[in-house]
């Protein structure tokens, strides 16, 4: 039962949450808001959680309680064994929780709906498509949902070899996104049960998840009419992995004046004035040259020193990282982002260092955790003895969760705007401060609508700045930095996601916030941290993939690194600063009083892709297994008949692969004993993928994806991007939203992930034009007269 006053450890103390199911998008939802607080009982089947069979084990030896996996997302929570769908104890349970999460891999649910009419709980479902979306049973796979989202079509391990072919992103990526939107829209659904008592049904699509975050692919296609293809180019560069002379760097150059850095670093080489790498577009149109100079350049340089230099220039660069690079770097000792957890047997116990929460509150450190659980550790009965209640003020419900939060939002690029936007998707009034004289660098880089170059005309800025307002202030004039204390002061939010210490250096410094304004929730997003000795170092998605052990991970089987086509990081850590920023108003709005935030893209990357830290935790890497999976075979893509059509297929039992072995090569392979069971299958996993890929050779990707489905296979055409924006799950569930945009007019871009029964928590107009909202802020929230503001124009303070 939760209960009001003084600003308690966590946001989210005393919360309930029953997490009941079996898949990784349940496990990491559980994680997230256990780390924020919540009480997380994890029912559990007799088997246990699949978790507890994936490695990496404690000794190497498989055991439910030795696993680190299921230690890593299992620590804190409470354990207790159910036999779904009728158990008496899973019932009990559903009537003293707050908030019921159901996610199955077969689509099965453990608590059936009839035990979920309490009309104060939150019921919130995960699964590939969501409930409204496809009939019938609502399963849950990482592969199917990436491939229906169009991931699948764009994403690879390298541009510059013509065979790469579709690449997941090991992890699980559509599960882990999909657990953020589940646990961002169950805390806009909390903020409205605080005010009037109502709970509400939250549905989350993992295919909806992915194809929201896929940077310029969708916008691309909307505003240009293209295909984003997997061997294309990436707008900006150089970008890409460099040998130097003992090891590998990743480079990612956004802007021109990082490449002209990068230019004089390496003494001014001729090519690098060359025409054809005269701007952005040009050295993109020419990446192919432009990359053999480099190689070239760096072949002889040792890789510490080019690094040493490189953030010497403020040349964005860095080394790849293995997990035993990982666990061993002073930056996460010194911020004590790796927290031991204690996993136990009945005659074994072990404390291994794993990656902490991704976010911090108070200006203090990351909360501790609790041991991982033993498999149904707590005995029936046990836990939660009374009712939950939930305090409310007994008002009517508000058409949007957030109406009435000011949002002062400092940041640009992608990471930053994409969770301030999360904020406004649920309500809030997000006020973005831009200025002319240094414009945000997604205003100023393609897809641009019609292919018309121009600031309100890039897709990159309006897809992931959609609902809020934009004020032009120069922030290089006291009176400017005046006018945006005035707006601190009328807020309950700022977010910035400038280098560490920027806001106080510019003369905004936590204390001066918070002077004005105690219940202000100040949130700082930084690519490292605002402490450590990598805290002064250049953040891009693509650099955060090579310095958390994700890049050295991924590939094609047994190779890598990954040179991931997007910076996929940078959502990752938006959506987990939005959440954090979403459960800090909360609290500040229960308590009265405000408080810092802090998140790093690194901590929340470590968080959401643990596995190379958790393999290194016990002594050994984590293997590259490209599109494989330790837990299904065969699990992969296939090239079909016609040009770059593929077939995916996930086959997660013995009863589906004779499914699928009828279908493909009938009774003999079915009866064929070297794919009798998984563990066969794993071994001979090359020469069942060669019988796959050769009937797959021969069909039609969407035919043949019908066809598996319907004999019981779990399997998906790959969409590309057109084909998602016509992906029938998502037009029933009006994922694709179309705002008039004041200079562009009406585009389609999409929406959020889920859909709920009471709270609009969907995107409510297009991004703003450039200072579109200027005049409107300073006169209605300030109360400046037009005359005022035709002065601080006339002195070049805003436009």
């Amino acid at each position: 039962m939760e209960s009001t006053g003084t600003p308690a450890a966590l946001p989210l103390a005393g919360l309930r949450v029953l997490e009941c199911g079996d898949t990784l998008a349940a496990a990491y939802a559980g994680r997230l808001l256990s780390d924020l607080g919540a009480e997380v009982v994890k029912a559990e089947r007799p088997e246990g959680d699949p978790l507890r069979a994936l490695g990496p084990f404690v000794g190497g030896i498989p055991d439910a309680d030795l696993s680190v996996s299921a230690a890593y997302f299992h620590a804190g929570k409470r354990s207790v064994l159910v036999t779904p769908p009728d158990d008496g104890e899973l019932a009990r349970l559903v009537t003293r929780a707050d908030v019921v999460l159901r996610s199955t891999r077969d689509g099965v649910d453990w608590v059936p709906d009839e035990l979920l009419a309490d009309d104060r709980l939150l019921v919130v479902d995960v699964s590939s498509f969501g409930r409204i979306g496809r009939p019938g049973p609502h399963p849950t796979d990482d592969l199917l949902a990436s491939a229906a989202a169009g991931l699948l079509s764009v994403n690879t391990w390298s541009l510059s070899d013509p065979t790469a072919g579709p690449l997941r992103y090991r992890g699980e990526l559509a599960s882990v996104h999909a657990a953020c939107a589940a646990v961002l829209a169950t805390l806009g659904a909390l903020v409205e049960r605080d005010r009037s008592g109502r709970g509400q049904r939250i549905d989350v699509s993992a295919q909806a998840a992915v194809s929201s975050v896929l940077a310029t692919a969708m916008s691309r296609y909307g505003y240009t009419g293209t295909l984003p293809v997997r061997q294309g180019t990436r707008s900006v560069g150089p970008w890409g992995f460099y040998a130097c002379a003992d090891g590998t760097v990743l480079i990612q150059c956004t802007k021109d004046e990082e490449y002209r850095r990068l230019v004089e670093l390496l003494g001014g080489p001729e090519w690098g004035e060359l025409e054809i790498f005269a701007t952005m577009a040009d050295r993109d149109a020419n990446s192919d040259v432009l990359d053999v100079f480099l190689g070239e350049a760096l072949a002889a340089y040792p890789l510490e020193d080019f690094l040493a230099a490189a953030h010497r220039a403020r040349v964005p660069a860095a080394p790849v990282h293995s997990g035993a690079d990982v666990l061993a770097w002073d930056h996460l000792q010194a911020r004590d982002s790796l927290h031991p957890v204690r996993v136990s047997d009945a005659s074994r116990a072990a404390e291994l260092p794993v990656p902490g929460p991704a976010w911090r509150f108070g200006g203090g450190g990351p909360a501790p955790r609790g041991p991982a659980p033993r498999l149904g550790e707590s005995p029936a009965g046990s836990l939660w003895d009374d009712a939950a209640t939930g305090a409310h003020e007994g008002r009517p419900p508000a058409r949007r969760p957030l109406e009435g939060v000011r949002v002062i939002d400092l940041t640009w690029v992608w990471a930053g705007p994409y969770s301030t936007m999360q904020l406004a998707h649920l309500g809030a009034e997000v006020i973005r401060v831009e200025t002319t004289t240094r414009v945000d660098v997604t205003r100023l880089l393609p897809p641009f609508a019609d292919d018309v170059p121009g600031i309100d005309r890039s897709g990159y800025f309006n897809q992931y700045n959609q609902g809020k307002k934009s004020v032009a202030l120069n922030l290089r004039e006291p009176r400017g930095m005046q006018l945006l204390r005035q707006l601190v002061a009328t807020a309950d939010v700022v977010v910035d996601n400038m280098a560490a210490g920027s806001l106080a250096r510019m003369g905004l410094p936590w204390e001066q916030m918070r002077e004005l304004n105690p219940r202000l929730v100040a949130v700082s997003m930084t690519g490292f941290g605002e402490s450590g000795p990598y805290a002064d170092h250049m953040a891009y998605g693509s650099l955060i993939d090579a310095l958390s052990g994700t890049a050295a991970a991924n590939g094609p089987v047994g190779g890598g690194p990954a040179d991931f086509v997007m910076s996929l990081p940078d959502p990752m850590a938006g959506v987990h600063t939005a959440i954090a920023t979403v459960a800090a108003v909360r609290q500040a709005r229960r308590t009265g009083v405000g408080t810092r935030v802090e998140t790093a893209m690194l901590e929340a990357c470590l968080a959401a892709f643990p596995q190379p830290v958790l393999y290194a935790a016990v002594g050994s890497a984590a293997p590259v297994i490209g599109n494989r999976d330790d837990e299904r075979s065969p699990h992969g893509i296939f090239p079909c008949a016609g040009d770059d059509e593929w077939l995916v297929v996930s086959v997660a039992d013995d009863d589906q692969w004779r499914a699928l072995a009828a279908v493909v090569g009938g009774p003999e392979l079915a009866a064929d004993p070297r794919f009798a069971d998984l563990r066969s299958r794993r071994v001979h996993e090359s020469a069942l993928e060669a019988l796959v890929g050769e009937w797959a050779a021969r069909q039609d990707a969407a035919k043949a994806a019908d066809a598996l489905r319907a004999a019981g296979v779990p399997a998906e055409q790959v969409l590309h991007v057109d084909e998602v924006f016509r992906s029938e799950p998502l037009l029933t569930r009006g994922h694709f939203t179309t705002h008039d945009h004041p200079v562009i007019g009406p585009r389609t871009l999409p929406g959020v992930p889920w859909v709920t029964s009471l709270s609009d928590m969907a995107p409510a107009a297009a991004s703003p034009a450039l200072g579109q909202h200027t005049r409107e802020v300073l006169a209605g929230v300030l109360g400046l007269a037009e005359s005022e503001i035709d002065e601080l124009v006339a002195a070049g303070v805003t436009v």
